[in-house]
């Protein structure tokens, strides 16, 4: 087992931290985290007006239409927000770790005029509703501001900074007088650099007429097709568990990694939910957080019923943030990490959950969680909020930590007769 730990410490666990620390890793992860608010937010009011309760809707009657306007807050313009995060956390990553100081406000609002340029402004002729009458309406299509355009926002960004940078740093730029205030200074000191970056998207979206958003899409696409399957969720779990055994933050350290391709595939998903549509998606990370990652509320049981004076006093301890998903208490202070004998039901554990979930969904036994509910509550509330008000999910959740609790049962007797003897071995050095 020490062969084991010493494996994933040197050998599996710097490379994903290491690849966690490059430069476009850190900014996509940033990416996600600041569009997060905006998809629970949208969540929670998509929840408020689909809440699958008869009598709730019709006492809401048309009014949940006008709740539901907020759904979409997060999801319909997921890939121009990306744009605005994207283009941030790279100017600011440079500002931060380069020692630069390049103003964050210009480029930033750049890259967003060089992703709507690739999505202009068009003029259609459509038939009024209910009549033979034609009118001209004009508006920019949607198709790549929402979650198709996630990818083609991080693209456009990295880029439009790239070469933004990239001409300031070759000192191709208007000089003003000196006295001229640093606002002042800074925004035609940015003009040339500006121009270099609009003729560029200009050329690849116009004039070669090259669909850029479709182009990435595609690409992009396969990724998708492989993160949604059970494989690539059981790869992550997997590595998610070794990680926390060993004292590393799984999900902080596999997030970078996972987490653009997941916040696409959740806003495709939370779209097509408000749209009344099949959802796209099956294995995201809202299917790992629901079913699998439950907390270690079973373990903390088995803590709390022990008669081993540490162990219960730990189990009470970590009870009230377990039933609220803070696993520290036990991950560290039992511990489990670096501890052979409770890292293997830590981790069989998770993997049990995943074949459940995973049989559950093929069997359409389970729903697709699709709500983003804030992480700190409660698993059983989380997965039955998530799913839209389903109580298959809620029950899911209460079985799996029934499978737990038994998976657990038989390590933690060893652990407790480790424990006796331990006491006595102390009692005996007294």
């Amino acid at each position: 087992m020490q062969k084991i730990s010493n494996f994933v410490e040197e050998k599996l666990a710097p490379p994903l931290i290491r690849f966690s620390q490059l430069k476009y890793v850190q900014v996509m992860q940033f990416t996600g985290l600041g569009i997060m608010s905006l998809l629970i937010i949208g969540s929670l009011f998509l929840l408020l007006a689909s809440f699958p309760s008869k009598a709730y809707l019709n006492f809401l009657g048309d009014f949940r239409w006008t709740i539901a306007q907020v759904a979409g807050i997060g999801t319909n313009y997921i890939g121009l927000f990306t744009v605005f995060t994207t283009s941030y956390a790279l100017v600011d990553w440079y500002n931060r770790n380069r020692g630069e100081t390049n103003e964050i406000v210009q480029p930033v609002i750049l890259a967003a005029a060089c992703f709507l340029l690739l999505n202009p402004v068009q003029t259609l002729e459509v038939v009024v509703k209910n009549s033979t009458e034609t009118t001209m309406f004009t508006g920019v299509s949607q198709a790549f501001l929402g979650a198709d355009g996630v990818f083609t926002g991080i693209i456009v960004a990295i880029v439009s900074v790239e070469i933004y940078r990239f001409f300031l740093r070759k000192k191709v730029t208007i000089k003003m007088p000196e006295g001229v205030p640093p606002m002042v200074a800074n925004v035609f000191a940015g003009l040339i650099p500006s121009i270099f970056v609009v003729v560029f998207w200009w050329v690849l979206g116009s004039v070669l007429n090259i669909n850029i958003g479709k182009l990435i899409t595609g690409l992009f696409t396969p990724l998708l097709q492989v993160g949604d399957t059970p494989l690539a969720s059981g790869i992550i779990v997997v590595i998610d568990r070794i990680l926390w055994s060993v004292g590393i933050h799984g999900s902080n350290t596999i997030s970078p990694i996972t987490g653009t391709y997941m916040t696409q595939m959740v806003a495709a998903n939370q779209a097509a939910f408000a749209a009344g549509e099949a959802l796209p998606y099956t294995y995201t990370t809202l299917f790992l957080d629901n079913y699998v990652w439950t907390s270690v509320v079973p373990l903390v049981i088995l803590l709390v019923m022990s008669k081993k004076p540490r162990l219960k006093g730990l189990g009470a301890l970590s009870l009230p943030g377990s039933i609220f998903n803070i696993a520290e208490p036990v991950i560290f202070g039992l511990p489990i990490m670096l501890n052979p004998l409770m890292m293997i039901p830590f981790i069989l554990s998770a993997v049990v959950l995943l074949i459940m979930a995973v049989i559950g969904s093929s069997l359409h036994i389970l729903p697709t969680p699709v709500l983003s509910i804030p992480w700190i509550t409660p698993a059983p509330i989380k997965a039955f909020l998530s799913t839209g008000g389903r109580w298959e999910a809620a029950a899911f959740v209460i079985i799996g930590w029934i499978v737990s609790f038994l998976i657990y049962y038989p390590f933690f007797k060893i652990l407790e007769k480790n424990e006796e003897l331990n006491m006595k071995s102390a009692k005996e050095h007294q």
